[in-house]
C-alpha cells in the first residue's frame, strides 16, 4: 500500500473517485445523499496547498482510498473514504495516522470527524486512533487533542513522503510499461499465421 499527499494536478483524480461511490458511500463520506454536480464543484473548491488530500494506492497503482484534511483557526476537519472492496485492511487507519503527523506538523492543536451514526466502520476506526467520541441525533463526531510533532518525526516523515511519491512512480511506470509490452505483443503475428498460405 501506497500512502501519499495528492497535488493540484491530480484533482480530476479526485472527482473521479468520489464520483464511482456508491449512494450509500456517498451519504456516508458527506453525512447526506449527493449528487454528481455537487460532488463535482465540492472537488472544484479543494485547496491542495492550504489543505492537506492523501490517497492510499495499491499494486497498480490504483487510487482506492481518499482522505482530507481542512485547516480551521481553532481545530481542522478530517474525512475519510475507502472503496468497499479494500475495506478492512486498515487503509483507513493508515490514513487517519498520516493526517495526524500533518496536522501536528502545521500547529494543529485539535482534530475532528464529523460523521453519521449507522458508520460504523469510521466509529470504530475513530476509537482506534484515540478520539473521543459523541453521538447527538444521529449524528457522530469524533475528537482528539494533538501535540506538537517532534523533530524526530519531522525527519521520519520527510523520508516517509519522499519514499511514498518514488514508490508511487515507480509502480505505475511498471504498470503502464507492462500495458504497453502485453498490447505490443497482442500486435506481433505468431509464427503461424506468418507462415499461413494466403488466399
Amino acid at each position: 500500500m501506497i500512502i501519499r499527499p495528492l497535488t493540484v494536478f491530480e484533482r480530476e483524480s479526485v472527482r473521479n473517485f468520489y464520483l464511482s461511490l456508491t449512494p450509500e458511500d456517498r451519504r456516508k463520506r458527506f453525512c447526506c445523499t449527493i449528487s454528481d454536480e455537487t460532488i463535482s464543484k465540492y472537488v472544484d473548491r479543494l485547496n491542495f496547498t492550504r489543505d492537506m488530500v492523501v490517497g492510499a494506492f495499491d499494486e497498480s497503482a490504483q487510487l482506492v482510498g481518499l482522505a482530507e484534511l481542512v485547516r480551521g483557526a481553532m481545530e481542522s476537519e478530517m474525512a475519510f473514504s475507502v472503496r468497499p472492496e479494500k475495506r478492512g485492511q486498515k487503509i483507513g487507519t493508515q490514513l487517519i495516522q498520516r493526517l495526524f503527523l500533518r496536522a501536528r506538523m502545521c500547529g494543529v492543536a485539535k482534530v475532528f470527524v464529523l460523521f453519521l451514526s449507522d458508520n460504523t466502520p469510521m466509529r470504530r476506526m475513530a476509537l482506534r486512533a484515540g478520539m473521543a467520541v459523541s453521538t447527538v441525533d444521529g449524528e457522530s463526531h469524533a475528537v482528539r487533542a494533538l501535540s506538537a510533532a517532534t523533530a524526530e518525526e519531522l525527519a521520519h516523515w520527510y523520508a516517509e513522503e519522499n519514499l511514498s511519491h518514488g514508490r508511487y512512480f515507480g509502480t505505475l511506470g511498471i504498470v503502464r510499461w507492462g500495458s504497453l509490452l502485453n498490447r505490443s505483443e497482442a500486435t506481433i503475428p505468431q509464427p503461424a499465421e506468418v507462415l499461413a498460405p494466403t488466399a
